[in-house]
């Protein structure tokens, strides 16, 4: 285990020597790391709720790509981040939303008060929202003749249950009668709330106090985050079988397993070589003895999760199949002979050492 870790930790712990904690005005924390390479910057504005908290979020920033300003339209809006040469973008995950801004160093002031500007006086829009409702509904029903997708909500179904990540938006009905305005009220009131600052550009550590400190007004109190019900991964205590019956030529297969195993790091290189060599990439056992020797599959992977989204959130496995019709049965059974024996080969045990020595060997952690 020392020996496939050798070569990453120095490399890793030079950055976070570089990196600085502190914080604005005592109550933004702030994760800052300097740039001296080149004059660009990017900033984030992180905050630790997401869509499991409120699933309006996810369509607020959304919509918020149709808007402008009091004084500017949406055309124009675009028009003058370009002009600057930066970029934002709102993003909303189960857990966390981030606003990032990034782009020339010495337009950070400018850019940084057009987005603020941007989420704090988005001028609502009726006739774009009614267009950006009737565009994603349409894309939920076309999503619904998609083998894939329909795959992908069988796995959410299966691994979380009723509630999860997939399931878990607002529906029609709900979209309909929301008053966009209240969707805009959402993001011009997430600086009330309790979130972090990281950093990577060419400012110091003062000058980026200052310039957020201006231009990032947060009340003299912060408000914790709101805190929904967690999308939780079901135990798998006895074998069930999910079926979503779907025309086409070919089967989607995954196995899940959870028996609600907490994550040990100290089996974490272990966990990483099982993976490389039973079930990774085209030099995997499973992709050699499904698709290269016995052509049973069109794709064959096995997974043993033991880095979690999360902190507090169980180790997992599983195995996927993409397989014709006529092939399903032999597929299945081939697939279950490997997993109970786990046919070793000393020779592709050492590829897969090698693969992934090398692979550490030119990771870097750096800039952003």
């Amino acid at each position: 285990r020392r020996v496939l870790f050798r070569s990453i930790q120095p490399q890793f712990l030079d950055f976070q020597k570089d990196l600085s904690f502190f914080s604005i005005g005592d109550k933004l924390p702030v994760i800052y790391k300097q740039n001296t390479e080149n004059e660009l910057f990017t900033i984030v504005f992180r905050y630790d709720f997401g869509n499991k908290d409120d699933n309006r979020y996810d369509v607020a920033s959304d919509y918020l790509d149709y808007l402008g300003t009091s004084e500017l339209s949406a055309a124009q809006v675009k028009q003058e981040f370009y002009k600057l040469a930066c970029t934002y973008y709102v993003q909303v995950g189960s857990d966390v939303i981030t606003i990032t801004l990034s782009g020339l160093g010495e337009n950070m002031e400018p850019a940084l008060t057009l987005l603020e500007k941007l989420l704090s006086d988005a001028k609502v829009d009726y006739e774009a929202y009614g267009q950006y409702v009737a565009l994603l509904l349409k894309n939920r029903q076309d999503n619904k003749q998609d083998q894939r997708t329909c795959f992908n909500a069988l796995y959410q179904y299966g691994v979380y249950g009723q509630r999860n990540p997939m399931r878990d938006v607002m529906n029609a009905q709900q979209l309909r009668d929301t008053n966009p305005q209240e969707l805009l009220d959402l993001l011009k009131n997430l600086p009330t709330y309790k979130h972090r600052v990281l950093y990577y550009g060419p400012l110091t550590k003062e000058a980026l106090s200052e310039t957020v400190e201006a231009l990032h007004p947060v009340p003299g109190e912060l408000k914790d985050v709101p805190e929904g019900e967690p999308y939780r991964q079901q135990l798998t205590s006895a074998p069930e079988v999910l079926i979503a019956p779907y025309d086409a030529k070919n089967i989607y297969m995954r196995m899940f397993y959870n028996e609600g195993r907490e994550t040990s790091l100290d089996e974490a290189a272990t966990v990483t070589l099982f993976n490389e060599y039973f079930g990774g990439g085209m030099n995997g056992i499973v992709f050699q003895e499904l698709r290269e020797s016995r052509g049973l599959a069109y794709s064959a992977r096995a997974y043993y999760d033991q880095a979690p989204d999360r902190k507090g959130h169980p180790e997992t496995s599983y195995t996927f199949i993409i397989s014709q019709n006529d092939k399903m049965m032999d597929c299945i059974r081939t697939f279950n002979q490997i997993l109970d024996s786990v046919p070793q080969s000393e020779a592709s045990f050492q590829v897969a050492k090698e693969s992934l020595m090398k692979r550490l060997a030119c990771q870097r952690t750096t800039r952003t």
